[in-house]
Parts: structure tokens; C-alpha cells; sequence
């Protein structure tokens, strides 16, 4: 499964993912400023998962779409208190959450597509 980190991810959690042998890349710069729906779409065009905070416009998104028949590559929703950017580990934390989700989730849900998921930090 391919990842695309949203904008309040810092991009060396995308860079340790990679480290690890994981295909995530951060938010691109032809990215930057579209609407969630537009990003959504572009990440499904390029069969990336996003990675974001953001559950506020993303589950509405993600419901709409599954109304209308349509699919996207998946969601993966962090939550600020599970995760905080202000812990001194908290690159460590999430990379290694995103990489355990991906190695006992991933390829299943990657068949399923259209999937919405609340991750939680890996155990120790």
C-alpha cells in the first residue's frame, strides 16, 4: 500500500517510512492548496492512502463518495492525541504505528479500497 502524508504530517515521517522500505511520499507541491475532494481524488488517481488529521472534511468525503458508487485508495485518520507534534518522538511514534499498520493491515485493505481507519500507535 502507497501512502500520501497530509499537510500537518511532517515530511520526515514520510522520509522514515521510505527509510524502511514503505512507498510514502509527503504532500506535493502540485498538491498544496487543492480542495480535500480534489486531493482525495488525486491521491486515489495515484492508488495512495492519505495519512491526516483532518476527519472533519475527509469523513464526509469518504461518505459522499461511497454513496455515489465511487471509491478512493483509503483513509487513514491520526488523531493529535494519540499522536502529538510536540512529543520529542513523535516522528518516531507515527512512522512506526503507519509501518506496523501497514505490514498487518495493509494488503487486505488495499484489496477492499474505499477504507477508513483509525490508526493507533504501535505496540512496544
Amino acid at each position: 500500500m502507497r501512502l500520501l502524508l497530509d499537510e500537518m504530517h511532517a515530511p520526515r515521517v514520510a522520509a522514515r517510512l521510505r527509510d524502511h522500505g514503505y512507498d510514502a511520499v509527503k504532500e506535493r507541491a502540485e498538491l498544496i492548496g487543492m480542495s480535500d475532494e480534489d486531493l482525495l481524488r488525486a491521491a486515489t488517481a495515484d492508488e495512495r492512502a492519505i495519512v491526516t488529521e483532518n476527519v472533519k472534511d475527509f469523513a464526509p468525503l469518504h461518505q459522499y463518495l461511497s454513496a455515489a458508487g465511487q471509491r478512493h485508495s483509503g483513509l487513514i485518520f491520526t488523531h493529535p492525541r494519540r499522536f502529538p507534534r510536540s512529543a520529542p518522538d513523535h516522528v518516531r511514534v507515527l512512522a512506526d504505528a503507519l509501518g506496523a499498520f501497514l505490514v498487518e493491515h495493509g494488503p487486505a485493505l488495499e484489496e477492499v479500497g474505499s477504507f477508513v481507519w483509525w490508526l493507533e500507535p504501535a505496540s512496544p
